[in-house]
C-alpha cells in the first residue's frame, strides 16, 4: 500500500474518531502514510429539525461511503449507530474497535441524581425519538425540542439558558475530553441506548484484501458481537433513527445480557424486554427477542408509528 486515506465527516467528533484511527494505523503500519479526507454530509448541512423527520437512510454516512466507492478514500470511519443495517454493496465493516461508554447522559446547569431533578416543564434538547419517549415516559411534562450541531454548541445552549438540559451520548463527550460537563449518567439498563451506541465502524472496500488484513488488528470481538447483536434486533424491526427503539447488550463471563425497549411516539405504550444467553447463542437469541417484541404488540406499535409519521 502506498498510502491510506481515511474519509470522515468534518465535525469535531468525527475528526477525533478518524484521528484515533489514523494513530492506530500509524502504530501498526508505521511505513504507510495515513491522511484524512473530510466529507460534507447531508446530515451536517441540514440541522433544521428533529433527526427522525429527515426520512433519509444513511443521513450521515452515504456521502462518506461514496468517497470509498469512487476511490477518493480507502477507509471510512463512522459512528456505528449512524450506519444503516444493510451494508452498502462493495463495502465491508472490517473493524469494530473496543466500544466507548454506551450510556446517554444529561447535561444541565447542576449535578443531578435523577431525571426527577429537572424543573417542572423543563425544556430538554434532543433530536432522538428514542430519548424523547424514554424521557416522556418518566416525565410527561418535559418539553423536548430539536437539538443539532456539534457537541460544544449543544453544551453552550445549556450554559446560555436556551435549554434547561440536553441529552447526548457519553461516548462523544469522552472522545472530546468534555466529560466534566456531565450532570448525570443515565444507567443503560434503565435508559436504553441506541443500537451500536459508543461503537465505531471502520469500513473499507470489500476487494481490498491487504487493507482488510491490516484492519483486523483494530477489531474487538466483544465489541463486534454486542454491536452486531443490537443491530440485528434493529434490522429485525426494520428500524433506524426514525423509530423509538433502544437496544443494549453486554457480556459477563461468556454470558450476553440484552435489554430492548420499543415505544409509541407519545410514550403512552412501550414494550420492554430483557434476556440472557451464552455468547454462542447471541444471534438466535436476538432473533427470538425481536419476534417476542413483534408478537407482544410491537408490530402494531410500528404500524401506528408509521401511520402517525405519514399524517
Amino acid at each position: 500500500m502506498k498510502e491510506i486515506r481515511i474519509a470522515t465527516r468534518a465535525s469535531k467528533l468525527a475528526l477525533a474518531q478518524a484521528n484515533w484511527t489514523l494513530r492506530q494505523l500509524s502504530s501498526i503500519a508505521p511505513d504507510i502514510p495515513v491522511s484524512i479526507v473530510k466529507i460534507s454530509t447531508k446530515g451536517d448541512r441540514d440541522q433544521s429539525d428533529f433527526l427522525y423527520k429527515s426520512g433519509s437512510v444513511g443521513y450521515f454516512t452515504s456521502e462518506v461511503e461514496r468517497a470509498l466507492l469512487e476511490d477518493r478514500a480507502d477507509v471510512a470511519v463512522h459512528s456505528l449507530k449512524d450506519l444503516p443495517t444493510t451494508i452498502t454493496s462493495g463495502l465491508v465493516v472490517s473493524a469494530i474497535p473496543q466500544r466507548e461508554q454506551v450510556a446517554d447522559v444529561i447535561i444541565a446547569s447542576n449535578k443531578m441524581s435523577s431525571i426527577q431533578d429537572l424543573p417542572a416543564n423543563a425544556t430538554v434538547g434532543t433530536s432522538s425519538l428514542r430519548r424523547i419517549t424514554q424521557l416522556k415516559r418518566r416525565r410527561p411534562d418535559l418539553n423536548c425540542q430539536p437539538l443539532r450541531g456539534n457537541i460544544e454548541t449543544r453544551i453552550r445552549k445549556v450554559t446560555e439558558g436556551q435549554f434547561d438540559a440536553i441529552v447526548i451520548a457519553q461516548a462523544g463527550l469522552n472522545r472530546l475530553d468534555l466529560s466534566e460537563n456531565i450532570s448525570m449518567i443515565l444507567p443503560p439498563e434503565e435508559f436504553i441506548p441506541a443500537p451500536g451506541q459508543g461503537a465505531l465502524a471502520i469500513q473499507i472496500r470489500v476487494d481490498n484484501k491487504e487493507l482488510c488484513k491490516l484492519m483486523a488488528n483494530l477489531d474487538n470481538p466483544n465489541a463486534r458481537l454486542t454491536a452486531e447483536t443490537e443491530r440485528r434486533i434493529l434490522a429485525g424491526l426494520h428500524g433506524g433513527c426514525s423509530i423509538p427503539l433502544g437496544v443494549y447488550s453486554y457480556i459477563e463471563n461468556e454470558t450476553m445480557h440484552i435489554h430492548a425497549i420499543l415505544s409509541n411516539l407519545d410514550a403512552s405504550q412501550q414494550i420492554r424486554k430483557a434476556t440472557s444467553c451464552p455468547v454462542s447463542k447471541a444471534a438466535e437469541t436476538a432473533d427470538l427477542l425481536t419476534q417476542q417484541i413483534l408478537e407482544e404488540g410491537g408490530r402494531k406499535l410500528l404500524e401506528d408509528i408509521q401511520r402517525d409519521k405519514e399524517n
